[in-house]
């Protein structure tokens, strides 16, 4: 069976990471260790994700008429990923600025002018070549009204939806009933939830809509949450985290790519979680990522351990909200 497609509709940035001893306190300048540069930004990290994972991907961005935008184009194809909603605009190319610590641990700072810029002009044709049964990808960065109504229209396209609000700019009331699978690590579920607890917030996700909710838990793997109530814990491999920069993406964009290839929630997240575990013991955004033959790996490993993956379809069947 052929996978389904993945359309991700998000945002593209230059990363420029700084490996420093610990993170700069206010006023302090600090000296670091060494710099890298990366494509970067969620929409664009989870599109080479899930292309890596061997299922056709295309990408709704915005970028500017300059020398990073046409490295971002570039790496993206690179990459396989398909440029044909990818805008150009007139404004500078979104750059993030990332501090890495010895432990592994990052913060990070984006511009948004080009991801801001975007709109439902760019993005319909994008969501217009999308099939009932493929699954549309959004994260955080763009305004609640263009994510809303992505998601509205990918659902009476009959397409799958999955979102990753991060980072979290608004609140999400209008826009749950419209997700078949939301994506979230610990402190953004307790901002959405105002609950600390993982299973009591995605059951309050449950509550507003959402079919499947997935808690990443770091070290600690991921909670699924079914729209039965059913939890499932998904353990974590033990490693040594050098840099956790673009984890989260490799988790999302693995995830919908096995789910196009077939597999059900709980298998899919369990492969998403061993190649995000695997991407935090190197340096480096997308050149962390693992590679098309390591995630191939992990998917033909859950396969054997999940059985059968062509049952999985009709669990992520879209269903309509009136």
């Amino acid at each position: 069976m052929s996978p389904a497609k993945v359309v991700v509709i998000g945002n593209c940035t230059l990363d420029i990471a700084f490996r420093v001893p610990r993170f700069p306190r206010p006023g302090e300048t600090l000296l670091a260790r060494d710099s890298t540069r990366d494509l970067g930004g969620k929409g664009a990290n989870q599109a080479v994700a899930a292309a890596r994972s061997g299922v056709p991907v295309s990408l709704a961005a915005a970028v500017g008429g300059d020398e990073i935008g046409n490295a971002v184009r570039a790496r993206l194809a690179e990459e396989g990923v398909g440029l044909d909603h990818v805008a150009t605009r007139a404004v500078p190319t979104d750059e993030s600025i990332i501090y890495v610590t010895p432990e592994g641990e990052n913060s990070i700072v984006s511009t948004h002018a080009a991801a801001a810029s975007m709109d439902m002009t760019l993005v319909r044709p994008a969501l217009a070549a999308a099939a009932a049964g493929d699954i549309v990808l959004m994260q955080g960065n763009l305004p609640h009204d263009l994510t809303l109504g992505c998601l509205e229209a990918a659902r009476c396209g009959q397409a799958v939806t999955v979102l990753n609000p991060a980072p979290i700019q608004y609140g999400y009331g209008a826009v749950w009933p419209f997700v078949d699978c939301a994506i979230l690590n610990e402190v953004e579920s307790e901002d959405l939830t105002g609950s600390a607890d993982p299973v009591a917030a995605a059951q309050r996700l449950l509550a507003r809509g959402v079919r499947h909710v997935i808690v990443t838990l770091g070290a600690r793997g991921a909670l699924v949450a079914r729209e039965d109530g059913a939890t499932q814990a998904i353990p974590a491999v033990t490693v040594a985290a050098v840099d956790t920069t673009g984890a989260g993406d490799v988790f999302c964009g693995v995830f919908v790519a096995a789910m196009a290839r077939g597999l059900q929630t709980e298998p899919a997240a369990r492969a998403a979680a061993r190649a995000a575990t695997l991407s935090v013991t190197r340096h480096g955004t997308q050149s962390a990522f693992p590679n098309r033959a390591e995630i191939d790996r992990i998917l033909d490993s859950v396969n054997v351990s999940a059985g059968d993956p062509e049952r999985a379809p009709k669990e992520h069947e879209p269903r309509h909200v009136g």
